[in-house]
């Protein structure tokens, strides 16, 4: 007995259709909030109920990807955001000196007088008059670590990403082809 196999014809290969306008709002929603892919399905007009999984359906379409790789990097280069740039005032904030703001008496100056760095890290101000003339003042700085990080995890420069690597070599052509190898191998024996 001939056993053949019938070989499936390969199509010919198809040009890339351009993703669709729903797509692109996807994509733009994305970049606004980058953590939650779902919540920019449905902000793109997707049904709440499937928008998870057809979140994860535009995610894996590398025309997706790489909408959403040129869409951050036009928004980079127009806010003129880089990693040197984050990591330049996580360092100027981290030399920043509380003296700074403090006069000899150790009463905060008046805010003419802070540097540039120390006026972009506050918070908050509580100034309390008590009696007509006593004046106390407490000033709460932003948590600049943590300032630092979001930003640079939202505008996507990896300067706080963990960063992991998968490699996948063997791909489902190879599984189907040592299946087959194997099928072989048991019909001859």
């Amino acid at each position: 007995m001939i056993m053949t196999i019938k070989r499936p014809r390969k199509k010919p290969a198809r040009q890339p259709t351009p993703i669709n306008d729903k797509m692109e709002r996807f994509c733009q929603e994305y970049i606004k909030s980058p953590d939650n892919q779902t919540d920019a399905a449905i902000s793109a007009g997707y049904a709440s109920g499937s928008a998870c999984k057809r979140a994860s359906q535009l995610m894996a379409d590398p025309r997706i990807q790489e909408r959403i790789a040129q869409l951050m990097q036009q928004r980079n280069k127009r806010t003129k955001m880089s990693a040197d740039n984050v990591l330049r005032r996580l360092v100027d904030m981290l030399d920043a000196d509380i003296v700074d703001i403090l006069n000899e008496k150790g009463d905060i100056k008046p805010i003419s007088e802070w540097s540039p760095i120390w006026r972009k890290s506050v918070a908050a101000f509580d100034i309390i008059d008590i009696d007509g003339d006593t004046r106390i003042k407490k000033v709460k700085l932003l948590d600049k670590i943590k300032v630092l990080e979001l930003i640079g995890k939202h505008v996507d420069i990896n300067a706080f990403r963990d960063r992991v690597q998968v490699d996948v070599n063997v791909s489902l052509a190879d599984k189907l082809a040592s299946a087959r190898k194997r099928a072989q191998q048991v019909s001859v024996e």
